[in-house]
């Protein structure tokens, strides 16, 4: 009778765990490319922290940090444990602006920098986040396109000014 008692309890505690975590899962990942160096990396560091806690969206801060090559080999292991290694590759080297990415599908919504305040970056993120769904894939959110009479261009976005569109990719294989 005790064994039955003991593996109900059992059962219980792990069901309610299971629950607690699936009740609990991230919603978006917000990945902070950062180097201690940069300047607009530690201006978003500040920001990013109270723009995350006001947003009051269910995020994850994962920081890509290439201060030293063990920072960036950490970042690596990172990229790997939350299965977003096609976004390291996209922008690793580039510091100062951070990806937001639904944690589910793996698709990146859109950038913030510290161009934002901490509260105008709370609401783009709370909106991103609100976006959070769908089918995996990697977007191209980081390219804005114009036309001419003859040729489409693309409009490569920076780091540095206030948009929501993320920066061209910093690593381009030259074979494709």
């Amino acid at each position: 009778m005790n064994f039955i008692k003991t593996t109900i309890a059992t059962a219980t505690i792990c069901l309610g765990m299971a629950a607690t975590t699936l009740a609990h899962a991230t919603d978006i990942y917000v990945v902070n490319f950062r180097n201690a160096k940069d300047a607009k990396s530690q201006q978003l560091d500040g920001q990013l922290a109270s723009a995350l806690a006001i947003s009051g969206v269910n995020a994850e801060e994962v920081v890509f940090d290439t201060t030293t090559a063990l920072k960036w080999e950490k970042a690596a292991y990172e990229a790997f444990d939350h299965d977003i290694v096609p976004i390291f590759n996209k922008w690793i080297g580039l510091p100062g602006f951070a990806v937001i990415v639904d944690a589910n599908t793996k698709r990146v919504i859109g950038c913030v920098n510290s161009a934002f305040s901490a509260n105008e970056m709370a609401a783009e993120i709370r909106q991103m986040a609100s976006k959070a769904k769908g089918s995996a894939y990697l977007s191209n959110a980081n390219y804005e396109f114009s036309m001419d009479d003859k040729y489409q261009y693309i409009v490569k976005t920076s780091t540095t000014t206030k948009t929501t569109r993320c920066p061209a990719a910093h690593n381009v294989d030259p074979g494709n």
